[in-house]
């Protein structure tokens, strides 16, 4: 059976403003898990590959709504785990009409900058609140790279 929501004042759903909010965090920690320094491309080279400029990208990275379009745009220039983290919150996936082959060493390779990460933070003896965010957007960036990868079967 269908949620009914109350409208809100602009005229929104309020469960639209709920998963909007959802979308938006997830496009946060899409960014922050594949795009920049040392992850898996930077912001210079996703625009150079992609046609979707760098000051867009920076306000995707920031929240702002990504159109279809840009992430279009982007998808074959990111692992599939990218992607499905920005599809999450509706529970779905894209899926590639050729099939891929799993990255394995992509993989690894992400379990292992976490591992780095969680040394690094634990290096004086805690983890802060700064540094556990930090730490769960790379996690869920690894458990979405590991779902697409057990679910291509």
């Amino acid at each position: 059976m269908p949620i009914i929501s109350h409208m809100e004042g602009n005229g929104i759903m309020a469960s639209d403003n709920a998963l909007a909010r959802k979308v938006a965090d997830r496009q946060r920690a899409m960014f922050g898990s594949f795009v920049g320094r040392g992850l898996y491309t930077t912001r210079a080279a996703l625009a150079a590959a992609s046609g979707v400029s760098a000051s867009s990208l920076q306000d995707y990275a920031n929240g702002a709504a990504m159109p279809l379009h840009a992430v279009l745009a982007i998808r074959p220039h990111l692992p599939g785990a990218a992607i499905d983290m920005l599809t999450e919150p509706g529970n779905v996936r894209f899926s590639s009409i050729d099939g891929q082959d799993t990255n394995w060493d992509a993989i690894a390779a992400t379990a292992a900058g976490l591992v780095a990460e969680v040394c690094d933070a634990r290096k004086d003896g805690k983890i802060d609140h700064v540094e556990s965010a930090r730490l769960k957007d790379r996690a869920r960036g690894l458990i979405a790279e590991a779902i697409s990868a057990v679910e291509e079967g």
